[in-house]
């Protein structure tokens, strides 16, 4: 009986991500891409702390993975030749040190990768996370967030 709840719960999240994405990528039509260094000292420091409290997320991703009142987001690096792009992926299952989810961003310059495509993501590889609690609406994480938005236009 509890595998066939995950199908319905799994699509909810894809159709959730989707959906999100797109509005995303419909207000940010205007928006250009923030382009740093590949060695941006901030941006590790950030990733440090992503990794530090990772097992926060995974403390809670545990108990409320499928659970429809959350949604749990890892930032990692997709590439293509050497281009890369730093993307969300929404994320459902973890287990042997990956994650599972399904890519849930806006690719500019990678044409290897679509919203909705099925990914596997090394813990290792993390560099930031995001919960978001709809019951309580509050969200922990987005640790680059402030940073990235303050690079904006730069």
């Amino acid at each position: 009986m509890k595998n066939y709840l995950k199908l319905p719960v799994m699509l909810l999240v894809l159709f959730s991500a989707c959906k999100d994405a797109k509005k995303r990528k419909d207000k940010a039509e205007g928006v250009a891409v923030v382009k740093l260094k590949t060695h941006d000292q901030q941006l590790l420091a950030l990733k440090d702390t992503a990794q530090a409290k990772l097992h926060i997320f995974l403390d809670s991703l545990k108990p409320h993975a499928l659970d429809s009142n959350y949604r749990f987001l890892v930032k990692s690096d997709f590439e293509e030749g050497s281009s890369h792009e730093h993307m969300w992926s929404v994320v459902y299952k973890y287990a042997g040190g990956k994650f599972t989810g399904i890519f849930a961003d806006s690719a500019v310059y990678l044409k290897n990768i679509k919203m909705g495509d099925h990914v596997l993501i090394n813990q290792k590889d993390v560099e930031d996370w995001a919960i978001y609690d709809y019951k309580r609406n509050t969200d922990m994480g987005n640790f680059s967030d402030k940073y990235l938005r303050s690079k904006q236009g730069k």
